[in-house]
């Protein structure tokens, strides 16, 4: 990964743990959009995630947020354990996890953070 990537990526997972998930979905989106190898679909489930916390924290929206959650962990799937510095296999768990609570309308009190490596 070059390193304007990788300075694109660690300022996206800096929003996400500081619960931007907003500006981190806009700094995805960029790194996506011009992505073309098989780290397009990391990019994309970490996209998804980030937009179904911005549903979940900002709007209450929990339909939204499931729907997000599921297409993450469907992109996210193709991954296993560290994948460009970032724990996935932690990541999925975690998603799993939020989505047991969105399915009982819970907003969790700990929303998970993206660990890299």
């Amino acid at each position: 990964m070059g390193g304007y990537k990788l300075s694109r990526l660690v300022a996206a997972v800096e929003k996400f743990n500081q619960r931007d998930f907003f500006e981190c979905h806009e700094i995805l989106e960029d790194i996506w959009f011009d992505e073309r190898g098989k780290e397009r679909d990391l990019y994309h489930g970490l996209l998804h995630l980030a937009v179904g916390l911005h549903h979940l924290t900002v709007k209450n929206n929990f339909k939204g947020t499931l729907l997000q959650f599921d297409k993450a962990l469907v992109k996210l799937e193709k991954f296993e354990e560290i994948n460009m510095g970032i724990d996935v296999t932690l990541l999925k768990k975690q998603i799993r996890n939020l989505v047991n609570k969105t399915i009982k309308k819970e907003v969790p009190k700990r929303l998970p953070k993206i660990r890299m490596h």
